[in-house]
Formats: structure tokens, sequence, C-alpha cells
């Protein structure tokens, strides 16, 4: 089992080490309270919504074409044809 260090101020987690443990402003911390984003039980892994948030085709509109003809001569300018 590993062992961790948490800062008990700014709950930085350290690998343990014997010169950091005799500091009073941190505390030993199994991995699971270190790390607990890796003991996610399986259950919470892969939720499923129950609101359906698909949009309908017909709903989006379509976006107006820019075209602006002196940007568009001078971005060509120079080039084969």
């Amino acid at each position: 089992m590993a062992r961790f260090l948490r800062n008990k101020n700014d709950g930085f987690i350290y690998d343990y080490t014997a010169l950091l443990a005799e500091n009073s402003m941190v505390e030993e911390v199994t991995e699971e309270e270190a790390f607990p984003e890796k003991f996610i039980p399986k259950k919470q892994k892969g939720r499923k919504s129950d609101l359906n948030l698909t949009t309908p085709d017909e709903a989006i509109p379509e976006a107006p074409p820019v075209t602006n003809e002196e940007v568009n001569a001078e971005a060509s300018r120079g080039l084969p044809e």
C-alpha cells in the first residue's frame, strides 16, 4: 500500500518520505484519500441522462453567407488563376 502525505494548509499531496513526515504541517493519508478519482465506484462511471438534448435539423438556422469582395480580391492577389 502506497503512503502519501497531505499538506494541511493547501492540500497538496506528496510521496511519503521520512523527512517530510516529521513536519507538523503534513498528515499521512491513504491512497484513496489522496487520489479519490482513481476509486470511483463502477455505478457512478456511466450515468445516463434522462433529459433529451437532441435538436431537430429544421430548428437550426443556416448561417448567412458572408462575402466581402474587397477582402476576397486582396486575399487572392498574386495567386495564379
